[in-house]
């Protein structure tokens, strides 16, 4: 899947249309950490939430949403949402370093 975002991109860029490369190159300002894990959840209702041509089909935007998630420096941190390179893996959820040190000083 995350190979079908990489063939719409050279597509519009062979067409010409190069507003809509510049779009889906810079989606990750528009679109939050934590949309993207709902994304990756296959979760809909985010599209509710964010403001998104026409033209972005939902197997784009998850296509876009993996190729995200492997292109961000480490994991995304399940309590504050932000990725990281450092930290554990809790019952396969990733908490990051800083979350981490601050749950421990709490006990």
């Amino acid at each position: 899947m995350n190979n079908f975002f990489e063939q719409t991109v050279l597509e519009l860029t062979r067409k010409g249309d190069l507003k809509k490369v510049k779009f889906l190159r810079g989606l990750h300002r528009h679109i939050m950490p934590s949309q993207v894990a709902r994304i990756n959840q296959n979760d809909r209702g985010v599209l509710r939430e964010i403001v998104l041509p026409k033209w972005v089909s939902w197997d784009l935007l998850r296509a876009w949403a993996d190729n995200f998630k492997e292109e961000g420096k480490g994991k995304i941190c399940i309590l504050c949402n932000s990725q990281s390179d450092l930290g554990v893996d809790f019952r396969d959820k990733f908490i990051c370093e800083n979350c981490f040190i601050r749950l421990k000083q709490l006990t």
